[in-house]
């Protein structure tokens, strides 16, 4: 028997309203569970950060190409820093290959797992929803926006010490073995990243001693526990490190990088402050959009709301202990470091303060107050979204396309697969092989190697210690390209191994190409030189592993 189509409509009309308003209340801000949000909301974040940065940058950070370069090869160490993030794009390059677009989604893939860790935490000494809120707060912060798509070891760090936040709290109020193995787990991640983490791990042993933990015997069997998780998981790289420097005495390793930044950083005392200003300026601008949105969900809160006598200050509704703890972590560890800095007459730079604010989003619990009709978090869900809205958009056309179209050459808008395209063109017509080595700057040299094919390599600054995946003997066999920039506006000197490179070239030439979209604006210049084979031995045997 046939259907009768009047009664079909209704029946799918209600099926749609029905399948929406079970959509509507998975998502609400009411919901008993409000996890299914908070995971929307993180995601729509990576998703808009990754998709609009990739869709309007031709060309990424320097120290993203930094990243790009060093991941293309698998390494227990590499010269500067600890290995995990190259290992994070080595394990993306080999999905998607060498795009400018992973390393703006490493970045705020780190940046998404931090809040998500964060929130975890905030859910453990107040509800889900102030939780929400904390994490909300400090989203607009620049080390999470603007700086939060520069895929460095700054960046990359936040996620695990988020996580060792979270379980070190766990840890330390429960008392169970699991968190504090969980805990030696993000730890090592973290050390892995930079070693600079080591202000953290100072943290954790000064609230310990604070809180009196260090009298209880669970604190040191959960010590010891997450102690040797790290060990385990460190011991590559420490006896990798431990060949290098103490067996080789080779001199491009990161601790020895680590400790010619700190002699380097030595200033006399009126550079020092100055150092300290301008950190402290930075900072200051940086929290400029968590400190103008706490101020508009402020203002729009007393309009809609201006008496109720009943509600209490949220930080006044969490245990005492909680409170010390949000002070001691979200506070102290910038303090500690200017005045350290101040002591020791160092040179210190904003982006090395970059986790010291993954619990700022809980310091506004002292000043906002918990109202019984969930109207803190819709306000907040509503100003940070437009904000974060306009932040991301923003970004990714003021540094892309808009300085394209008025003519001003940037980074970002750097013509990276034009400039890579004809040095690939140049090299094929006078070698009859793949470009394997190129012999230049990190910028240049990554924008030339990462879209000729996976084979091609950078030879840093020319310099074997900066790249010791590469040796010599590779080089006759294959040949390199020599390259550096030429233009009136680059700013990256010629380093004196790629001039000495230069020199060995038997061709050598000057490409010149718009570096806007204008072709009668800016130039960039490349001048280039091709040491060739040596025709002594093969290349693709001399590859081989």
């Amino acid at each position: 028997m046939r259907a009768d189509p009047g009664i079909s409509r209704p029946i799918r009309s209600t099926s749609l309203s029905a399948w929406w308003r079970d959509i509507s209340a998975l998502f609400s801000p009411n919901a008993i569970s409000i996890q299914p949000l908070v995971l929307l909301i993180l995601g729509l974040h990576l998703f808009l950060w990754t998709l609009l940065t990739g869709l309007c940058h031709s060309a990424p950070d320097v120290d993203n190409m930094e990243e790009l370069i060093w991941g293309n090869v698998f390494q227990w160490g590499y010269y500067k820093h600890p290995p995990l993030p190259s290992w994070v794009h080595f394990a993306l390059i080999h999905v998607f290959g060498r795009q400018v677009w992973i390393t703006f989604f490493a970045g705020q893939l780190s940046v998404t797992l931090a809040f998500y860790f964060i929130w975890r935490l905030g859910r453990e000494f107040t509800s889900q929803r102030n939780a929400l809120i904390a994490v909300l707060l400090m989203m607009p912060i620049a080390y999470f926006t603007t700086r939060g798509v520069m895929s460095n070891h700054n960046t990359i760090q936040l996620w695990s010490v988020a996580g060792s936040l979270w379980m070190f709290y766990r840890a330390w109020r429960y008392q169970l073995l699991r968190d504090w193995l969980f805990l030696g787990m993000f730890s090592a991640f973290a050390v892995l990243t930079k070693y600079s983490v080591g202000i953290w791990f100072l943290m954790f042993a000064l609230h310990l001693l604070l809180s009196g933990s260090l009298r209880d015997p669970r604190t040191w069997k959960g010590i010891l526990a997450g102690a040797t998780v790290m060990a385990l998981i460190l011991l590559p790289h420490g006896l990798w490190l431990y060949k290098l420097v103490v067996v080789e005495h080779d001199p491009a390793n990161p601790l020895a990088y680590a400790g010619d930044a700190a002699r380097m950083g030595l200033l006399t005392r009126a550079d020092n402050l100055q150092s300290i200003y301008y950190v402290i300026t930075t900072t200051l601008a940086r929290l400029g959009p968590m400190l103008g949105a706490m101020l508009i969900i402020a203002g729009l809160l007393w309009r809609t709301a201006p008496r109720q006598p009943a509600a209490q200050r949220i930080a006044s509704t969490l245990r005492a202990e909680d409170r010390r703890f949000i002070l001691l972590l979200g506070v102290v560890p910038f303090i500690l470091s200017c005045t350290a800095a101040l002591i020791a007459k160092a040179w210190m730079i904003a982006d090395w303060t970059t986790t010291f604010f993954l619990m700022s989003g809980f310091l506004p619990f002292w000043l906002y107050k918990e109202y019984s009709d969930r109207r803190l978090l819709k306000t907040t869900l509503a100003v940070i979204g437009v904000i974060q809205l306009l932040t991301v958009v923003g970004y990714a056309v003021g540094r892309g396309p808009l300085p394209s179209m008025l003519g001003r050459p940037t980074r970002s808008n750097f013509p990276s697969v034009e400039v890579s395209t004809e040095m690939q063109n140049v090299w094929r017509s006078h070698v009859n092989e793949p470009l394997r080595f190129v012999a230049a700057d990190n910028w240049l040299g990554g924008n030339i190697a990462i879209h000729a094919g996976r084979q091609a390599q950078v030879l840093i600054n020319g310099e074997h210690r900066d790249a010791p995946w590469i040796d010599e003997e590779q080089l006759k066999a294959c040949g390199v390209l020599v390259a550096y920039d030429a233009s009136s506006f680059g700013s990256d000197p010629v380093r004196p191994m790629v001039a000495e490179r230069m020199k060995q070239a038997k061709w050598r030439g000057t490409l010149s190409l718009p570096a806007t979209i204008n072709p009668d604006g800016p130039q960039e210049i490349v001048q280039w030189g091709i040491v060739p084979p040596s025709g002594d031995s093969n290349c693709r045997a001399i590859l081989k592993p």
